[in-house]
């Protein structure tokens, strides 16, 4: 082939290339109306500042851990890094692709899916994480360790190939929000109202139930990590009701143990966190709303501070700057949910 033949066949390339991604922003679903979650995963590409911590975990993580919140309170920067049913795999993923774009001092991982195993495959959930990832080859191997047998690594690149029979149902918004959508978080919290009727009590049962192999291979591929980028990683888990026994703490505690890092359970510290069934959880419990969540934010903020040295920020301007604007926008979205009733229908 000479080098004209070259050039054009490169040009046909790079023009399938491109219209292959047109058309997957506009086919892939875009979670404006409803399973609002699903537009998580791309936001963090917009954040701009500095971040002193990170925190990854499942939905527990995103409807709990409120950053401005956390500003206002302590003075430290962070991002809420959490999608639905994410796995410890998808996490460790999420992490590398993290540090590529704003490497954090402390990584906080929230451990309620270190129960998903090797078995646990959701391909609306591996969509919400990971078509809003931006394409790299951490996005790739994420794909490929959690997508089904059925599902192909191209559609991952190019959603259009998962997508293209949604040409039927495209709406206005398909087209409208094909290259931008607008922000649904507050730096990955997602802000809920709502409130369960249900009374009771909760917390770890008993009994020898083992952790997935699969999900205690990546907790410590994600240790040797932290460990390698010089990251402090804490571990953590959000205080809920859902099914969770006391031998999952003894695997965690003795990974933790072995790298020298922390593990608390905040399940034990629901009373002194002062937590109420009724009133602080959107689904009667596994999700906090805006009330339960402030109130945990109080609590787990204090120990941060006490278990690293991540500086308070709130004197520099630089910093106040941008995040007491993120508080008055957080602020602004409570007063217009209240105003409003809203609740998140996704769970």
């Amino acid at each position: 082939m000479n080098y004209k033949g070259i050039v054009k066949l490169m040009a046909a390339i790079l023009i399938g290339v491109i219209l292959l991604y047109v058309l997957s922003l506009v086919f892939s679903p875009k979670y404006i109306s409803e399973n609002q979650e699903g537009r998580i995963t791309a936001e963090f590409y917009r954040e701009t500042t500095d971040l002193d911590v990170v925190f990854f975990g499942t939905s527990t993580s995103y409807c709990s851990i409120a950053p401005p919140y956390l500003w206002h309170r302590y003075g430290f920067t962070s991002y809420t890094r959490a999608c639905d049913s994410e796995t410890m795999w998808q996490t460790y993923y999420l992490l590398r692709d993290t540090v590529k774009y704003n490497k954090p001092d402390v990584v906080v991982c929230d451990m309620s899916g270190i129960k998903f195993g090797e078995e646990f495959v959701e391909e609306p959930a591996n969509r919400k994480i990971m078509d809003g990832m931006r394409f790299s080859a951490d996005k790739l191997k994420c794909a490929r360790v959690s997508m089904h047998e059925d599902e192909s690594l191209p559609s991952y690149v190019f959603p259009v190939f998962r997508f293209h029979s949604r040409w039927q149902e495209l709406k206005d918004e398909d087209f409208l929000y094909a290259f931008h959508k607008p922000d649904v978080t507050h730096d990955g919290y997602l802000m809920s109202f709502d409130h369960t009727a249900e009374e009771g009590e909760g917390g770890p049962e008993e009994g020898d139930v083992k952790l997935p192999d699969k999900a205690k291979e990546y907790l410590v591929k994600i240790a040797d990590y932290c460990e390698e980028q010089g990251i402090t990683l804490m571990l953590i888990k959000t205080p809920t009701y859902i099914n969770w026994y006391q031998s999952y703490d003894s695997e965690i505690n003795e990974i933790a143990g072995r790298f020298g890092i922390s593990y608390i359970n905040f399940d034990y510290y629901k009373e002194d966190i002062g937590l109420v069934r009724s009133e602080d959880y959107i689904d009667g419990h596994s999700h906090l709303n805006i009330y339960g969540s402030e109130k945990f934010c109080d609590y787990m903020g204090a120990y941060i501070k006490e278990q690293t040295d991540i500086p308070d920020h709130r004197e520099d301007e630089v910093y106040a700057s941008v995040w007491d604007g993120k508080y008055d926008a957080y602020e602004t979205g409570i007063l217009s949910g209240q105003d409003k009733g809203f609740t998140t229908e996704s769970y």
